[in-house]
């Protein structure tokens, strides 16, 4: 009986894998077809509706006696509960018994999850009793999330409908804690996977705005009314009929989505890479218009449904959880009228009811009372709000008068909560109505690593990162504080990549928008000339910082004379740490911050004294004669002396005044002949990376050892992050790189450290060089589909008018293992002295720089000499970009 039950089971498995196989292939013919979103993923649900009640008997009739039907019942949970499963969803399962039967239904529930997983279901399943699985919902908001999708299956239709019946009634007594939980659950994953619905790489699960929205407001309604669904919530006066549309429209296109990620990629994927974006857009058949790419035109959808979800999944919320009885009765008591017809409270600010309906109309009141929400740091009362967007959303387009623009204008000069409302204005429309070009730059995407967001959610991330220097430590914190009229810094920074989207650069299309909206402001000309400046070098300061020598005085006095005054270098560096702030987390890394402050700092000392670099300083030449004191202790060599006399104040702040000592006296025992090169590491731990310095005498070999150091790096697997040259007197070459280990999470174990600096030594010392060999790494090609989209030209640029000793050889290009080796090759190849170089990264290409030079000590001035060495540079990337795919 046993084996016949045996190979009975073995046969229905091999059925319904096949079953499986083919309902989905059918399913995904369905799909190209165009069928809705919605439709295909109740097919998908009836399919594995199908094989488990299938296996579900036969396991039943393995093991369970007549006198079970009545003891257990099978429930679909979560995702399978509502019934709109992916092609490669999850099927989550929820096995009830009663308390009779819990101790005797392991065999059945072993048998069902073994077959279900045999027939290529990815599962989730448990066990719980009725009371079991209403204790574990009150303590566990996912869990109570799961269970609130909860759909008869299979065993007791009593059972089920006993156990659902008291989760149910069990969830209005506790609404008010569940909701704070389910609140919480959410906040915690739109943390990791997105707090705006304008990400350039969304998750259209789990991201804000996508699809686990809407469940929010199912599982919220079923909290608050015992209902999860849509149409019959609209029912309780909660949920608006316009929101409703919108979710239903949100809904169909972002399973339609979703389905097609899953077939895209034969699993169960949600994430909407860049690659993905316009294959999607390309496949459903979206054209370019109005200047747009295909792929923009289906991402603007995406973001206006995900915009329309965010909106209403935060106004059913707070719908229904209402402000507490004692915050409502604290705000009205403690209230005053600013006006005739706003009041604010200790907590909130609102319009008087009565006045509402015509108050939400005029734009100018509308922006007067977000004006004294700013001033006040106050929110805005959900009911006023909830008028105002409605009224605005019927509002004619039309040019902004001179008193909407005195209190746009007014809300601007505070930091307060100023990116919150500017977010608001935008979402109304009202923010293009003021400012033409943000209706351009609405949901338009940027084809780089770089940025994470949008070019309007970047813009507002801008300004919201400014705002919050007013409380800030630092420098950047004290110039923030100083500018006395921010009006025009909060303008600049909304509106600096408003260029975007157009073949012209976007810093100089920038700046005609800001001349075109200053004048549609009324700012007077010196103030709208100030604010296209400002967008026309918004790149300036930190090309220079993360690109030159910034303690060279000709880069000092350079910059300087392009920025002009104070006041524009005050605004500009705020603006600039601003703007890489908002590009996403972890760009403005210390080391940027560290140069934009001391590039700050020279060029503000320059203006107040007009001392440059290098020109006689008490706080650098201080510090000087600490280290010199410190190497007369310790009768360091004469040449420690010479070569401490050249350092530039930037390069002695790297380290301690003892370390670099200690390292000065090892630099002074360098020789032409016996110690050629002296190399020590130090890990940065801020960082997550090891620091390699080389020091060598220049005098042997003035070409190639810059490519010998850059190939032993690669070789050993490192991955170099930036790097830097200086030449100091006499003949002394100051090499820095920071690089990343692989082969190691953390701090690298100083064996490996002191292996690198040996194979660097080696690589510099040998009297031949020895072409490296390098690390090939595979990648598999669902790893290659997640690589960036390279719209980006490989471009090399010569530049002879920023000094008048070198020429400034700049190469963009996408980063490759070996890359900088074998274009440091190139150099050495055609013979070009490197006297500085500086590795760092812009949008997500790397921009190497290097002062160069002819054998002679001449610029690079001959056009066909520069079109030489550039093209066998660009033939090097790509080769290497050939390679690495």
């Amino acid at each position: 009986m046993a084996s016949g039950s045996g190979s009975s089971l073995r046969s229905t498995v091999l059925t319904t894998r096949e079953r499986l196989r083919a309902g989905r292939e059918k399913i995904r013919l369905q799909h190209e077809s165009g069928t809705p979103g919605p439709q295909i993923s109740a097919s998908m649900t009836d399919l594995v509706d199908g094989i488990v009640l299938d296996l579900w008997r036969s396991s039943q009739q393995a093991f369970a006696s007549e006198a079970w039907a009545s003891q257990v019942c099978l429930v679909a949970i979560g995702g399978y509960g509502r019934r709109d499963l992916a092609p490669y969803s999850d099927v989550d399962l929820m096995l009830v018994p009663t308390v009779r039967a819990n101790r005797s239904i392991e065999p059945l529930a072993r048998r069902l999850t073994q077959d279900i997983v045999d027939a290529g279901l990815q599962l989730g399943f448990t066990v719980r009793t009725t009371r079991q699985a209403r204790e574990w919902a009150w303590r566990d908001a996912t869990i109570f999330t799961g269970l609130a999708e909860s759909r008869w299956l299979g065993g007791s239709i009593q059972l089920y409908q006993r156990y659902f019946n008291r989760l149910r009634r069990g969830a209005q007594r506790r609404q008010s804690r569940l909701l704070t939980a389910i609140e919480q659950s959410r906040r915690e994953e739109r943390r990791k996977w997105g707090e705006t619905n304008y990400l350039l790489r969304p998750n259209v699960k789990r991201s804000r705005g996508a699809l686990r929205d809407i469940q929010l407001i199912r599982w919220v309604g079923f909290a608050c009314f015992g209902e999860t669904d849509l149409e019959r919530l609209v029912g309780t006066g909660e949920l608006p009929q316009d929101d409703y549309r919108n979710l239903r429209a949100a809904y169909s296109f972002l399973l339609r989505l979703r389905n097609e990620l899953h077939f895209l990629h034969g699993k169960n994927q949600d994430v909407l890479d860049r690659p993905t974006q316009m294959q999607v857009a390309e496949r459903w058949g979206y054209l370019a218009a109005e200047g747009r790419l295909p792929v923009e035109q289906f991402m603007g959808e995406y973001f206006e449904h995900t915009r329309n979800v965010r909106y209403a999944a935060a106004h059913f919320l707070a719908n229904s959880r209402r402000r507490p009885l004692l915050t409502r009765s604290v705000d009205f008591l403690l209230s005053r009228n600013t006006d005739a017809d706003i009041r604010i409270g200790p907590y909130h600010i609102w319009v008087d009811p009565r006045v509402l309906p015509r108050f939400a109309t005029d734009l100018p009141s509308v922006l007067r009372l977000m004006d004294l929400a700013n001033r006040y740091r106050r929110r805005i009362a959900h009911t006023t709000w909830q008028e105002i967007r409605r009224a605005m959303q019927l509002r004619p387009p039309g040019t902004p008068d001179e008193e909407t623009t005195e209190r746009f204008l007014s809300l601007l000069s505070r930091p307060g909560r100023l990116a919150s409302l500017l977010r608001r204005l935008h979402e109304l429309r009202v923010l293009e109505k003021i400012i033409p070009a943000m209706k351009h730059a609405r949901g338009l995407l940027q084809f780089n690593d770089y940025h994470k967001y949008t070019v309007d959610a970047h813009s507002i991330r801008a300004v919201e990162a400014a705002t919050k220097f007013e409380n800030a430590e630092g420098t950047i914190g004290e110039i923030y504080r100083g500018i006395k009229d921010k009006r025009l810094l909060h303008l600049t920074l909304l509106i600096h990549d408003l260029g975007k989207g157009y073949v012209e650069e976007h810093c100089a299309v920038g700046a005609r928008i800001a001349r075109e909206t200053g004048s549609l402001l009324g700012l007077d000309n010196e103030a709208t000339e100030l604010i296209a400046q400002l967008v026309l070098l918004h790149l300036t300061l930190s090309h220079t910082a993360f690109r030159h020598d910034i303690s060279d005085p000709e880069v000092v006095s350079k910059f300087a004379a392009t920025v002009g005054t104070p006041r524009m270098l005050d605004l500009l560096t705020v603006h600039t740490v601003a703007d890489l702030m908002a590009v996403g987390p972890g760009v403005l890394t210390d080391w940027k911050l560290g140069l934009i402050e001391d590039l700050y700092k020279r060029t503000r000392d320059y203006f107040l004294t007009g001392n440059l670099p290098g020109e006689p300083d008490e706080a650098t030449e201080a510090l000087r004669s600490q280290i010199a004191a410190l190497l007369e202790q310790h009768h360091a060599p004469p040449l420690s002396h010479q070569v401490l006399s050249s350092m530039p104040g930037l390069l002695m702040q790297h380290e301690s005044p003892e370390a670099l000592a200690g390292h000065l006296q090892q630099v002074g025992d360098l020789d032409d002949e016996g110690t050629y090169s002296v190399c020590w590491h130090r890990y940065l731990p801020e960082q997550d990376a090891t620091e390699y310095t080389l020091v060598r005498r220049q005098g042997r070999r003035p070409i190639g050892t810059f490519a010998r150091v850059t190939g032993a790096f690669t070789a050993a697997g490192l991955e170099i992050q930036r790097a830097e040259i200086e030449s100091l007197q006499p003949d002394i070459v100051w090499d820095s790189f920071v690089v990343k280990d692989a082969d190691f999470a953390g701090q690298p174990p100083a064996s490996r450290s002191d292996d690198v600096c040996r194979r660097v030594r080696a690589a510099v010392e040998d009297q031949e060089p020895r072409t490296p060999s390098f690390r090939r790494v595979w990648k598999s090609p669902a790893d290659q589909r997640e690589e960036c989209v390279e719209l980006l030209p490989d471009r090399v640029l010569f530049d002879n008018e920023t000094f008048e000793r070198y020429t400034v050889l700049s190469l963009f290009a996408y980063d490759r293992p070996g890359l900088l080796y074998s274009v440091a090759q190139q150099l050495v190849e055609h013979e070009v002295v490197l006297h500085f170089a500086k590795i760092s990264t812009h949008l997500d290409q790397v921009v190497d720089v290097f002062y160069v030079s002819e054998l002679s000590g001449a610029q690079l001035r001959s056009e066909s000499r520069q079109q030489q060495i550039r093209e066998s540079l660009l033939r090097t990337v790509s080769s290497w970009a050939a390679a690495d795919t």
